[in-house]
């Protein structure tokens, strides 16, 4: 008997499991980061004290900002679900737009979905004039293991949709691919590039592809207060 109703709340587990996406993630990235965590614990009680060990693990999650720091996260794997409300049909296409693109260099996969609370990123819109940015990636990231855990991008409306500034479709397109870049784990560079600090007036390069690839068979780098640069 003990064992059926044992059976049973695996059953329901696993099935909740796989139709839940947010605890799907949750889960995921708690499994990775049991196994990252166990194997630095056991480096660490080498040299330091465990009082030391736990002050290092008080802060678990940290947020790293597109507009001061370097990006150095990644998915623990090539696919996140995005939920886009812009609130605006011309931002709400180029968002799309933007997801289409990176989905067809098959380097990573965003699944559109419809339900805020199934999503790792949302993105939406912000108007801010004060804000030099065109847009902006925040990104939660656990400390221990490095892998992103989710985040929010926006569209800033203030410049994009301002005649002065002179942003086409295309170059709202770009401004997305490029904050959907630094979702994925890409910093700026200043190559020809969507990722360069500017963001509207290149699309996805195939170096930009290469640079996903490249992301995604290594780990991740932990977020550090010292590995910043300001753009």
């Amino acid at each position: 008997m003990t064992l059926i109703l044992y059976l049973g709340l695996f059953g329901g587990l696993m099935w909740f499991y796989t139709n839940n996406h947010q605890f799907q993630r949750q889960a995921d990235n708690g499994i990775t980061y049991l196994k990252t965590s166990v194997q630095e614990l056991g480096n660490e009680l080498n040299g330091k004290s465990s009082h030391d060990v736990s002050n290092q693990k008080a802060a678990q999650e940290s947020t790293v900002n597109s507009q001061t720091d370097n990006i150095n996260g990644r998915w623990t794997s090539r696919s996140a679900t995005i939920y886009i409300d812009m609130n605006n049909d011309t931002l709400q296409q180029a968002m799309v737009d933007a997801v289409n693109a990176w989905n067809n260099t098959g380097a990573f996969h965003f699944k559109v979905v419809h339900d805020r609370k199934q999503a790792d990123l949302v993105a939406s819109t912000s108007n801010n004039s004060n804000d030099q940015a065109a847009g902006l990636a925040e990104m939660n990231q656990n400390t221990v293991s490095g892998y992103f855990t989710d985040g929010h991008i926006y569209l800033n409306k203030a410049y994009l949709l301002n005649p002065e500034y002179g942003y086409n479709h295309e170059r709202i397109v770009n401004t997305a691919e490029h904050e959907l870049g630094h979702a994925i784990g890409l910093s700026h560079n200043n190559n020809q590039s969507v990722m360069q600090p500017s963001g509207s007036f290149f699309t996805i390069q195939p170096a930009d592809v290469q640079a996903v690839k490249n992301i995604y068979t290594k780990k991740p780098t932990k977020p550090s207060q010292d590995n910043q640069q300001n753009s």
